[in-house]
């Protein structure tokens, strides 16, 4: 009788590890993570949508007024101009990066001697701060000693850029400032892309060009299709940083958002409600609305990626 059971109990114990350890293991050995962003992320998500729904000031939450705060500033036209602006602003700073990023590492792949070095070189943008940044392109695009104006009159003789105000409206301002974004946004995409094309030299290039295909069709045909979920994640990405541009806003204009609210984005304009009109419901209800949107632009890149790799 007892050898049965041990019998019994020896077959079931393997099972039953074995179910533990495909089932709880993982999530035991995650745990210590999973904490670690509850605490950093969860949290203030949840206390941001739980001051959205509330009377805010400094930083404290007020009665509860459920949507009100998401009413108001809907109605403000001043908010649906910064989200329409802002919405301009990111398709223009995406494609204008993905487009840049890809010829950079289009000539990054074509010399591959020098391409540790010039990776490097192409590097240097992104690592500056971009405050640092904002202030150069800020000198760079000054009215009267910016070396943008001189250029564009000197080299390209356009002589209605001699003295020309880039920031006393807004469309030339947001010009400027989409040029330092995309200034600062290209190096990391552009090595990213690199690498990615590196990967793709194998057996079916050399059978294309065996076959007598351009490279132009290569490229189109061949290497761009394998790079596509690389090509998605970096968009993806982009879209995140051109949605939560605030630096260059608040360096490059003055007042930060001016003039006259021409060149608010919504990054900007939920820190000047936070701190300027120390209105933290508005500014929180601003912040959850970009997040949902953020997110929802995650989602459909996510599925987009799934069906390419499918």
């Amino acid at each position: 009788m007892k050898t049965t059971n041990r019998r019994a109990a020896s077959s079931v114990t393997p099972r039953a590890l074995q179910g533990f350890e495909k089932r709880f293991l993982p999530w035991a050995f995650l745990a210590p993570l999973l904490a670690v962003l509850a605490g950093v992320v969860g949290y203030p998500v949840v206390r941001t949508v739980w001051l959205s729904f509330h009377e805010g000031e400094y930083l404290q939450s007020g009665p509860f007024v459920g949507v009100q705060n998401y009413k108001d500033i809907f109605a403000d036209p001043n908010y649906v101009a910064a989200l329409v602006r802002t919405t301009v602003f990111a398709v223009a700073v995406v494609v204008t990066t993905i487009l840049l990023s890809l010829a950079i590492a289009l000539v990054l792949d074509a010399a591959p001697r020098a391409a540790k070095v010039l990776s490097v070189i192409v590097l240097l943008p992104w690592a500056m701060p971009r405050v640092a940044s904002g202030i150069v392109w800020k000198w760079m695009f000054d009215d009267q000693y910016g070396v943008v104006n001189w250029l564009l009159v000197h080299w390209f003789g356009l002589e209605r850029f001699q003295g020309y105000s880039w920031f006393s409206t807004g469309t030339p301002a947001m010009v400027a400032i989409t040029v330092a974004v995309v200034w600062h946004s290209v190096p990391f995409v552009a090595v990213s892309l690199f690498a990615g094309l590196r990967g793709t030299h194998g057996e079916v290039v050399e059978a294309a060009r065996v076959d007598g295909a351009s490279a132009w069709q290569i490229l189109r045909r061949i290497r761009l299709p394998m790079i596509r979920p690389l090509l998605v994640v970096m968009t993806t990405i982009s879209t995140i940083w051109a949605y939560q541009s605030f630096d260059h806003f608040l360096v490059m204009t003055t007042p930060p958002g001016g003039p006259d609210h021409s060149t608010e984005v919504l990054s900007l304009l939920t820190w000047l409600e936070a701190f300027a009109q120390l209105d933290q419901g508005s500014a929180a209800a601003m912040a959850v609305v970009l997040f949902l949107m953020l997110g929802a632009v995650s989602v459909l890149y996510v599925r987009l990626n799934r069906e390419d790799v499918r």
